[in-house]
């Protein structure tokens, strides 16, 4: 099968393929069939989020920049979906969300408290008994209780590791670990010391209620780093006692997500989460991990806590001397995803509350879309006009290709659109990058056509011509889109907003008009000019050699000019070739007579017989010597 039609039916597959794959997730995904639009173009929500410093000191110009970051990396971690976030008035950051907020986008947008990773001195059930200890900390009993009221959970531990964490809260002074050594940074023990299980803190533990985790979350966003604190998992189903903070959340160097092996190096189907703690805090979290490891901590494993939930409690399973570790626990790519995005874009410099929250209008609306698309169509149509004027019947090719890149561009922004991981908007920005593709489509059209158009005009056949030319135009098209190419993702990478959203467009088209010119143009005219009508190049056809000028001197490089004779030598089976002329019998007896007797004069040549424009033979002169 001739690769010209594999490339079409390759080309003919990827249609249907785009196609088929939004009617199916429009009937029975809930998918829209056609791109979402953007803020400028649909309207969207607007969040204002206050800031304030933790100590009360000034905030600074580059810690709001730095928030201002880490925030958009949160957003835009959930898709590219043009959300503009700009600080305003040096203690506010306004986020402008397109459409509907949603609540996961919600969600990311109030996570603006510290993160921190303590020890896990113990686990309960969560449920509050709304009674407190006694103030000497006994009557816990191995996990039940008396009619004295003591505490006893109201059902058993969500937890295996609670059943020691209940016996080491008794009284028994031989459940107690053994002695500790004063902690660093100031604290008065090491933070996985079980002194830190004051009766204060086991009051606090047996009351609250973590079934409901906003309530205990407050107390424990507003709690000093250096304290042990009560905190609850954002699911509500179990109560965590972590000692002092020994890590903080800024110190998080990069998170990122792994596939998990065996021992053998075989992966199991999971994923995990690998994260590196900057110089200055790897030291601390070694520390915690190797106590945890060596059984010195009441349990072996430490809590990640983001504004006041513990949103992971791993198992220490072995040192972390270097600063890195990896989490793991049978994680789902996305539950993997989820929880690297978190370490990475938990912590901020500032706390923020939400000042306000309100829907805007759109910017532009739909009256300035329905003007970017005119003006889009209007381009089309002038360069369809120009096609049809320069190069006859080969506009048929430009306008096809021009087609298929339309169904392309608006096939694979559907498709990011209804991608909950991307979110791709169309913005005004965007529509400014489709309307610019046309021009860069059409330009890879030119560079090919008039290669072989040179091909024809140097004597060539056509179509050979257009294998030759195809084999000057590709590199001429590659360094074109590659230029293109370099210049999108550079943009995407330094810009945001709407600039971003037109790079977006830009790198996207770029790699599709090198699909169609590769799929579609070249093998559609390899298909063609295998027809009469183009391959005997009728006038209408555009490659007709004698419109083309194919007598007509060519520059031929150097300062040197070659002649129409000249030309029409070098096409090696060209049809436009004259034949030399025929001389009768007796004009070659007379020229031979002549010739022998030292004459050197000899008959005129005939005139060229009828219909030589047509011989598959190099051209010949015809003079004598």
């Amino acid at each position: 099968m001739p690769l010209r039609r594999i490339a079409l039916a390759a080309l003919a597959v990827l249609i249907l393929f785009l196609g088929g794959g939004i009617a199916a997730g429009t009937k029975w995904g809930n998918w829209e069939p056609a791109p979402s639009l953007a803020l400028d173009l649909a309207g969207g929500t607007q969040v204002i989020l206050q800031a304030t410093s933790r100590d009360g000191s000034p905030i600074d110009g580059d810690a709001m920049e730095q928030a201002r970051q880490i925030i958009a990396q949160r957003v835009n971690a959930m898709g590219v979906a043009e959300t503009e976030i700009t600080v305003q008035g040096g203690t506010n950051i306004v986020i402008d969300v397109p459409g509907t907020l949603d609540q996961a986008t919600s969600d990311a947008l109030r996570q603006t408290a510290a993160m921190g990773f303590r020890p896990v001195l113990g686990v309960v059930a969560p449920e509050g008994t709304g009674e407190a200890l006694p103030s000497d900390g006994g009557g816990s009993d191995g996990g039940t209780g008396g009619e004295d009221g003591t505490g006893e959970t109201s059902q058993a531990p969500a937890d295996p590791s609670a059943s020691q964490f209940d016996s080491l809260v008794g009284t028994d002074p031989s459940l107690a670990p053994p002695p500790t050594t004063p902690g660093q940074d100031g604290l008065a023990h090491p933070a996985w010391s079980m002194e830190w299980l004051t009766p204060e803190v086991q009051t606090e533990l047996m009351t609250a209620d973590c079934t409901d985790p906003a309530a205990q979350q407050e107390r424990v966003s507003a709690a000093a780093p250096d304290e042990p604190v009560v905190a609850c998992d954002p699911d509500g189903t179990q109560k965590f006692v972590l000692g002092p903070q020994v890590v903080a959340g800024s110190a998080i160097r990069d998170a990122s997500v792994g596939s998990e092996m065996t021992p053998t190096g075989q992966p199991t189907g999971f994923f995990v989460v690998n994260m590196r703690f900057q110089d200055d805090a790897a030291q601390d979290f070694a520390e915690m991990s190797t106590a945890l490891y060596n059984g010195e901590g009441a349990t072996p494993a430490f809590a990640i806590v983001l504004d006041g939930l513990v949103i992971s409690a791993p198992t220490v399973e072995e040192p972390s001397p270097g600063g890195e570790a990896s989490i793991s626990g049978q994680f789902t790519q996305e539950q993997a995803s989820q929880l690297a995005d978190q370490l990475r874009f938990g912590a901020l410099p500032l706390e923020f509350e939400v000042a306000s929250e309100q829907q805007i209008s759109a910017t532009l609306g739909t009256d300035q879309l329905e003007k970017g698309l005119i003006a889009g169509l209007i381009g089309l149509a002038l360069v369809v006009l120009y096609a049809i004027g320069q190069y006859r019947a080969l506009a048929v090719v430009t306008t096809g290709s021009l087609i298929v890149m339309g169904l392309l561009a608006y096939g694979i922004l559907t498709v990011l659109s209804n991608i909950p991981e991307i979110g791709y908007r169309l913005s005004l920005a965007g529509v400014v990058g489709l309307i610019v593709s046309i021009a860069f489509t059409a330009d890879s059209f030119i560079v090919y056509f008039e290669r072989v158009r040179d091909e024809i005009r140097d004597g060539r056949g056509i179509v050979a011509a257009v294998d030759h030319g195809w084999r000057r135009a590709r590199q001429t098209i590659l360094a074109s889109d590659a230029v293109n190419l370099i210049a999108a993702v550079v943009l995407y990478a330094l810009s945001t907003g709407g600039v971003r959203g037109f790079a977006f467009v830009l790198g996207v088209t770029t790699i599709l008009d090198l699909l169609v010119v590769f799929l579609f143009t070249h093998p559609l005219l390899q298909t063609l000019v295998r027809t009469r009508f183009f391959g005997k190049g009728h006038p209408l056809s555009g490659l007709d050699p004698a419109m083309l000028g194919r007598n007509v001197p060519a520059y031929a490089g150097r300062g040197r000019v070659r002649t129409g004779s000249e030309s029409r030598g070098r096409g090696r089976g060209s049809r436009a070739v004259e034949p030399e002329p025929r001389l009768t019998l007796a004009e070659r007896k007379a020229l031979a007579e002549r010739e022998a007797s030292g004459t050197g004069e000899g008959p005129a040549p005939s005139p060229p017989a009828p219909g030589g424009a047509g011989a598959d033979h190099p051209d010949q002169t015809g003079e004598d010597n």
